[in-house]
């Protein structure tokens, strides 16, 4: 397994594209719970946590900028009408402060945005990587079982051999030795033998 290297696979080109295993229902029938390491269930849940941020990131992207939004309106709304109210001045105050603070919180949700596919990638790769070498593991220690029982098949394939010749001999010679006796000493004294030989059996 020496060029099975968690470093060989992240810098290979054609896993670049690779597929988040946990959304593949054929991963949970290749790695059912049974069969499961440690290292496979810690980054199957990594992966599964960060695909939840990421999702959970997205939906608040767009819910703050769905509030902004209804900010931006009221205070576009509220300086149209001319009047010095100061009940609507400290609304728009309150509302320019909350602009601010969903502008920075927009700027957090898309650095988030960006950071965690990135995160996600590397979880799915360390999880691909562990159930590859899982499956490899298995796969070797298939194959060394499967080369035992050839030999061991091929070892009574062979006496199998051996023995069907001891008794197609000794079924031979039972059948020449009765005929001879048969022929020797008739019917009537055979069959008188034969159930003695029986009685005595």
């Amino acid at each position: 397994m020496a060029q099975l290297t968690y470093k060989a696979m992240k810098d290979n080109a054609a896993l670049k594209n690779l597929p988040i295993l946990t959304l593949d229902q054929r991963w949970y029938r290749l790695v059912p719970e049974s069969v499961k390491t440690d290292e496979i269930r810690y980054w199957e849940k990594r992966v599964n946590e960060l695909l939840k941020k990421q999702g959970q990131v997205n939906e608040d992207l767009i819910q703050v900028k769905k509030i902004r939004k209804g900010l931006f309106r009221g205070i576009v709304n509220h300086m149209n009408q001319n009047d010095e109210d100061p009940k609507k001045q400290k609304i728009m105050d309150e509302s320019q402060r909350l602009i601010y603070e969903a502008r920075d919180k927009i700027s957090q949700l898309e650095d988030e945005s960006d950071e965690v596919p990135k995160k996600l990638r590397i979880a799915n790769m360390h999880l691909f990587y562990e159930t590859v070498k899982m499956c490899y593991e298995k796969i070797n220690r298939n194959n060394k079982d499967l080369e035992r029982l050839e030999a061991w098949i091929e070892d009574t394939r062979i006496k199998l051999k051996k023995n069907l010749l001891v008794k197609q001999d000794k079924e031979d010679m039972n059948e020449q030795m009765y005929s001879y006796m048969h022929a020797i000493l008739g019917p009537e004294i055979m069959s008188e033998l034969d159930r003695l030989n029986e009685n005595d059996e």
